[in-house]
């Protein structure tokens, strides 16, 4: 039976689960290394370990991971420059990993999905000004963390410059309109017609006991000062805000997207949103927004093993062979787990057959010659 596997000669490569006919060995994606996809995604999120959800037919696991860093997959799948793809290690093989077709199919999968009102955890409520992709997100990211959120938008309808996107024809815009109902669904509350710093002052909001405001409206024009201390650039004001929280230097009051810098890609206004999000929880617990550990991210700097094919990507959304199902399973499995390591699943199940010993590159697996146990005096090192 298989004996042991050294996770320091291990290099992920898979071939060893591929060879295995009963499942006896796994590979575990979820490594503190960081792959190159993820360390190139601003939002960070985890694709080797959504990939890895794909290809064990678990889309819904492969959901709600994407969802921890995205909350649009649906709309970042399809207007994202996804910078994960020109980092990604199988195109020293053949071609990168098509990461945001399976982005747009998990997105589009996840919009089916019925959504309740969460519960609210925090008697303090946030008020969010713009109904852009940096406020959509951070309310997104707010009411996950049990905070009732109301989002002030100054035009007739939410959606700010991702109405741009629809005109462009790069966004359907039903996707927009089911990610809005989507998260009224959850609870956010959209008062639209209703200009922060116009229509309601920041004392009006504070009076309407908002706890913090988040300001994602986007470029300022010329005009009154909804925060103290703004700075004008080429006729347009900009909210000056502390690197690490967020907060503008009114406490209580943070921003995020185009209102803090112009013309920010879409996933970095949502990964600017997510902080944001976690400072504003730190502000109103009274923690301290600046006491986070940042975690070390390890770079693969090399492909993980030998033994890979050439499998050139296929186009997900057109008519090839299989359904659009299998389609997705065969590009996932394309994703060669960088910085994954093998792990033994169901070690009674092993056939003690010798094949993930003898074909493993880095000779990191050791199969025992018996399957049944041996008294010590018999005993293999």
């Amino acid at each position: 039976m298989i004996q042991k596997i050294d996770p320091e000669k291990c290099t992920g490569c898979g071939i060893c689960v591929e060879l295995c006919p009963l499942d006896t060995l796994g590979l575990d994606p979820f490594q503190a290394e960081v792959p190159p996809c993820q360390e190139a995604c601003p939002a960070g999120v985890d694709f080797r370990g959504v990939l890895y959800f794909l290809k064990r037919g678990m889309p819904e696991k492969a959901v709600g991971l994407l969802r921890k860093h995205l909350p649009f997959p649906a709309i970042t799948g399809r207007i994202c420059y996804h910078p994960c793809e020109s980092k990604c290690n199988r195109k020293a093989v053949d071609e990168s990993v098509s990461i945001h077709s399976l982005e747009c199919y998990l997105g589009d999968l996840s919009m089916q999905e019925k959504m309740q009102p969460l519960p609210l955890l925090h008697a303090s409520k946030v008020a969010v000004a713009g109904s852009g992709p940096g406020g959509l997100s951070a309310a997104y990211f707010l009411i996950q963390m049990g905070y009732g959120v109301s989002i002030f938008e100054a035009g007739p309808e939410p959606g700010g410059m991702l109405r741009k996107e629809v005109l462009k024809g790069r966004l359907p815009a039903g996707v927009l309109e089911q990610h809005i109902a989507w998260l009224q669904g959850m609870g956010v509350d959209f008062k639209t017609k209703t200009a922060v710093g116009k229509d309601m002052s920041l004392d009006d909001l504070k009076d309407c006991r908002y706890r913090a405001i988040v300001l994602a409206t986007g470029c300022l024009p010329e005009g009154p000062d909804p925060v103290p201390g703004l700075e004008r650039k080429k006729g347009k004001q900009r909210v000056p805000v502390d690197s690490i929280t967020a907060e503008t230097r009114t406490a209580g009051i943070f921003a995020c997207g185009g209102v803090v810098k112009e013309r920010a890609p879409v996933v970095k206004v949502i990964a600017s949103a997510k902080a944001l999000a976690v400072s504003v929880d730190r502000y109103l617990s009274g923690r301290n927004p600046r006491d986070r550990r940042e975690r070390k991210v390890l770079r693969v700097k090399s492909l993980p093993g030998e033994g890979i094919k050439q499998v050139p990507k296929e186009p997900i959304f057109e008519a090839v062979d299989g359904s659009l199902e299998e389609r997705v399973e065969r590009e996932a499995r394309r994703c060669m787990s960088c910085g994954a390591k093998a792990f033994i699943a169901h070690p009674e199940d092993c056939m003690t057959c010798f094949e993930c010993e003898v074909e493993c590159p880095t000779r990191a697996i050791k199969v025992h010659p018996f399957k049944e146990v041996l008294p010590m005096t018999l005993a293999l090192d």
